[in-house]
């Protein structure tokens, strides 16, 4: 074969390999890649690669897990290479695309895992919001009554033995809130966080006047209280909260689909309104039942208030984001009334309802469903900038 025919199949075939190598796909490319690193054949690699980052690509581009590869081998190809500043630059552009990225120490080099601990992998905080139900448990400090206290006795949210010829009118108590919250996490499974909630919520009041008279039962003669008038009252309020916890998480970890974890905190509770949703009588002279009437405005209902609580929880996690579910039992820790206008500034329950109010704390047993969502921002700590 002549020198000419010579170049010429040479030229074929560099052409031909030419049109192959341009013909790959990026993921051919980064494979390829990859076998040059374990390779050792370092020099190259990041040149070859780098164009499948190009947006405009669409998907003749990296995939999602591709691009984490990519990065990846380029993190660990610079560190190799002893460029310390640009293997920090694509491990933050590592830790953009995939939140908590996990290492594997079967596969990754101790160098990488060096580099990895110098940066912020976790979450700068997150932001919550929940919604859910709560039930009132008014915890009685004092009873009161328009006469006698002897000859007066309440039920609450409908639980209790009424007196005889009476019957339980009111309701559960249930009311519904939504809040919003920032966390932080700290260390050691524990995270602090404050937040905003709304709270609606209700409680109702089967308030008796009774007589005692004999009863026969069985063949014995017993006092029982007889009902005269009966009352029932059902009471909304809103609140606005301000809680702050401290939360301990078990067993948090990033391989962990499951998370149980138990809080405690404290809120102040600022009294937006209150009223009496509907109140009827049995008995006695007629009434008007004013609906419009503020308790908050006549001064009945303490306007601030503190609390503390204590909550159990579940979170489930979904990628780097959390769905919760909770329960939370809140304490008051002031009388939910105002004693000093219990009487004169109340002419509707005193005088129309037969009915006054007894000093309580508001106390609440909530069930909540709530997504949690991550923000990151991956930075090399200060220590080892």
């Amino acid at each position: 074969m002549g020198i000419f025919n010579i170049k010429l199949v040479a030229t074929f075939f560099v052409l031909l390999s030419t049109f192959f190598v341009s013909a790959q796909t990026w993921s051919q490319k980064l494979l390829v890649a990859e076998q040059d690193y374990d390779a050792g054949r370092l020099v190259n690699i990041v040149d070859n690669i780098t164009g499948g980052f190009d947006k405009s690509l669409g998907d003749q581009g990296y995939t999602s897990e591709e691009k984490i590869r990519a990065l990846k081998l380029i993190t660990k190809v610079y560190i190799f290479l002893d460029n310390e500043p640009k293997a920090d630059e694509y491990m933050i552009k590592l830790l953009k695309a995939d939140k908590e990225h996990k290492l594997d120490a079967k596969v990754d080099p101790a160098e990488l895992y060096d580099l990895y601990r110098k940066f912020r992998s976790q979450p700068i905080f997150r932001v919550g919001l929940r919604t859910g139900v709560n039930m009132s448990y008014p915890n009685i400090i004092r009873t009161f009554g328009t006469g006698n206290t002897g000859i007066v006795s309440k039920i609450y949210n409908g639980d209790g033995q009424p007196p005889v010829g009476a019957s339980v009118n009111g309701g559960a108590g249930t009311g519904f809130f939504i809040n919003a919250m920032v966390e932080r996490y700290l260390d050691w499974g524990l995270e602090v966080g404050l937040g905003f909630e709304f709270r609606n919520s209700q409680y109702s009041v089967d308030n008796y006047i009774t007589y005692g008279d004999s009863l026969q039962v069985n063949g014995t003669t017993e006092v029982a209280q007889f009902a005269v008038l009966s009352t029932t009252v059902t009471h909304q309020q809103s609140f606005l909260r301000i809680p702050l916890f401290l939360r301990y998480n078990f067993n948090y970890s990033l391989a962990k689909s499951f998370i149980p974890y138990i809080a405690a905190g404290t809120s102040y509770d600022y009294l937006l309104d209150a009223k009496y949703l509907e109140g009827n009588r049995t008995g006695g002279t007629e009434y008007k039942f004013d609906s419009d009437l503020s308790l908050k405005g006549l001064g009945l209902i303490t306007k601030n208030n503190f609390s503390v609580f204590a909550s159990l929880g579940l979170k489930m996690r979904v990628k780097t984001h959390f769905l919760t579910f909770e329960a939370t039992f809140n304490k008051a820790l002031f009388n939910y009334i105002n004693p000093d206008n219990r009487w004169s500034n109340n002419p509707l329950s005193t005088y129309d309802l037969a009915f006054v109010e007894d000093d309580f704390s508001l106390d609440m047993l909530s069930f909540s469903f709530g997504y949690t969502y991550s923000i990151y921002n991956p930075q090399k700590l200060k220590e080892f900038k």
